[in-house]
């Protein structure tokens, strides 16, 4: 158990680590960049939701992209209506980590790895060590998660284990429950989706399980949203109140629908189970979106009956 308990530790940290590397790296390098073009566009919503998957892709965080836009409407450089649909796209962005990370190329991750570091050491080019941290950044991530694959695999083992999964798998709304906490709680839907590949991987819980989990985790991100609005005037409030509302009004949309989620999933990708978690968390997010879009007023005019000046 000490060893399962340490792998798994092991590769956590070294996936976070990873986490930390890229989006230092990559906001280093294009974050001044990207908030500079946003506030100098006229943003048509289609081309807002473009936005957020461009950044949201770049910076490999949807609280990060949104954080950004809710400082933006702040500082009265974007209206709400424009924010949501940066908002929108930006959750479609980031289920670009999940299929990602579905590829699992860690025979060839030693490549990034030396070059991030042979980079990263340069002492008088600052944006060639940025670049550094993006390359092990993104080398750390396939290292963690290939060690956590490994760590949780024991555990295939232990009945106790299999039947608490199996209990999410039966009452999907534990499931939805669990992911938001833990997402609340560590701060990234993107570990948390990294943690369910692994273990859908070792077979170790059912896609209907991980599908449920995984709406909780959409929910559970708006938490850092929330929180770097605390200091902000109404319109920044409301700005990330759209975020959470948007969230929670698509995982209520889904939830019905969690078995058809999964079928289209699987016959998407048979045999790759993180690929099918990938391809879930995808589909969500662009359904929701399509959803959604023509209702970006409503949201708008809700955010403003809830906060008040």
């Amino acid at each position: 158990m000490l060893i399962v308990v340490s792998n798994m530790a092991t590769g956590l940290g070294l996936f976070l680590l990873g986490m930390k590397f890229l989006t230092n790296g990559l906001k280093e390098v294009t974050s001044s960049r990207l908030s500079y073009a946003i506030r100098n566009l006229k943003i048509h919503p289609i081309l807002g939701i473009a936005i957020g998957i461009l950044t949201t892709a770049l910076l490999q965080s949807s609280s990060g992209t949104t954080i950004i836009i809710v400082g933006l409407v702040e500082a009265n450089l974007l209206n709400l209506y424009q924010a949501a649909a940066i908002i929108m796209g930006a959750n479609i962005g980031t289920t670009l980590t999940a299929q990602l990370i579905a590829f699992q190329p860690s025979r060839y991750v030693f490549i990034p790895l030396m070059i991030g570091l042979f980079l990263s050491l340069h002492k008088t080019n600052r944006r060639l060590r940025f670049f550094g941290e993006i390359f092990m950044g993104f080398a750390l991530l396939f290292i963690g998660i290939d060690l956590l694959s490994k760590g949780v695999s024991p555990l295939a083992s232990l009945v106790r284990f299999q039947e608490i999964l199996l209990e999410f798998g039966t009452k999907p709304i534990l499931g939805v429950i669990l992911g938001f906490c833990t997402t609340a709680i560590i701060q990234s839907s993107s570990t948390g989706i990294a943690i369910l590949q692994s273990l859908a991987t070792n077979h170790l819980i059912s896609l209907t399980a991980a599908i449920a989990i995984l709406l909780g985790q959409n929910i559970g991100t708006c938490v850092t949203t929330l929180l770097a609005s605390i200091h902000l005037t109404s319109i920044g409030k409301r700005a990330a109140l759209i975020h959470i509302l948007f969230n929670l009004w698509g995982v209520v949309l889904m939830f019905p629908f969690i078995e058809i989620l999964c079928r289209l999933s699987i016959t998407l990708s048979p045999i790759n189970p993180a690929r099918q978690i990938a391809n879930a968390h995808s589909i969500f997010n662009v359904f929701s979106t399509i959803i959604f879009l023509p209702f970006i007023p409503l949201f708008v005019k809700l955010s403003t009956l809830m906060v008040r000046d």
